[in-house]
């Protein structure tokens, strides 16, 4: 009797292990269902956006190391042709005052809704050549996201045009020449965005574009499908970038 009970605690003690096993295996099968599943280039200005934010002084320091390349309103990088900005070097001088007295912040997360969001405006202009946060129906962000889950807290989008390379494009949002209010700057460098999304693709007049979104928090509904729009990237002898804003359709040189 004695081997029989002992038999029977372990037979429930096998059959409780392997429930939690496989409890763990599924949650873990949801959660990697969820992630988003990022390309180089996405992956890459995420990283980069994610250093901005952990190390603001380094950027101070890389943004003073283009001094030299402006005279006056124009901008020539090696290699490159000059272009003309709106500010010139105030802009710039006005983002290393930023950085330099803020504080370092926490990473933000790749949001699978908030990358589809993304997805399908890059979708749709990789298609038309338009540019902006408009969408052909003049839907912004806060309808685009609405299929794919709810978010918490505040939500924005970043816009920006060119063959650049990743920290091109955050020091270009991080400078916002041109932009009053420093939105594009202020939504990389805010505390109250966590999670994030990004879609990079074609774009028919400046060869690439990314779309970065972000929220306090985001719920993914889990139905949501992503829309077939990836393509490989085309590139023009003359890039181009512009940086938009929710608040300020206009684009904005580097």
């Amino acid at each position: 009797m004695k081997f029989r009970l002992f038999g029977l605690f372990a037979l429930c003690c096998a059959m409780a292990i392997n429930l939690c096993a496989n409890r763990i295996q599924s949650g873990y099968s949801q959660t990697t269902k969820s992630t988003p599943v990022l390309s180089k280039a996405e992956q890459d200005l995420l990283s980069e956006i994610n250093q901005a934010r952990a190390q603001p002084q380094t950027y101070a320091t890389y943004l003073e190391q283009l001094k030299p390349l402006f005279k006056g309103k124009n901008y020539t990088a090696m290699g490159q042709e000059t272009l003309t900005t709106q500010e010139g070097w105030d802009a710039v001088e006005d983002a290393i005052k930023f950085l330099r007295g803020a504080k370092p912040l926490g990473p933000l997360s790749a949001s699978q809704g908030l990358c589809l969001a993304a997805s399908s405006h890059v979708k749709e202009q990789s298609a038309s050549g338009a540019t902006g946060h408009a969408g052909s129906n003049n839907t912004m962000i806060e309808q685009r996201v609405k299929p794919f889950g709810s978010w918490q807290g505040g939500i924005g989008e970043n816009l920006t045009y060119g063959n650049e390379s990743a920290r091109e494009r955050i020091l270009t949002w991080l400078i916002d020449d041109g932009v009053a209010t420093r939105g594009h700057r202020k939504r990389v460098m805010s505390q109250d965005y966590r999670v994030a999304g990004i879609s990079c693709g074609p774009h028919r007049e400046y060869g690439t574009m990314c779309v970065l979104t972000l929220a306090g928090g985001f719920t993914d509904f889990a139905m949501a499908q992503a829309p077939a729009n990836k393509s490989n990237n085309s590139s023009k002898s003359r890039p181009a970038t512009a940086g938009t804003s929710s608040t300020n359709k206009n684009k904005s040189p580097r």
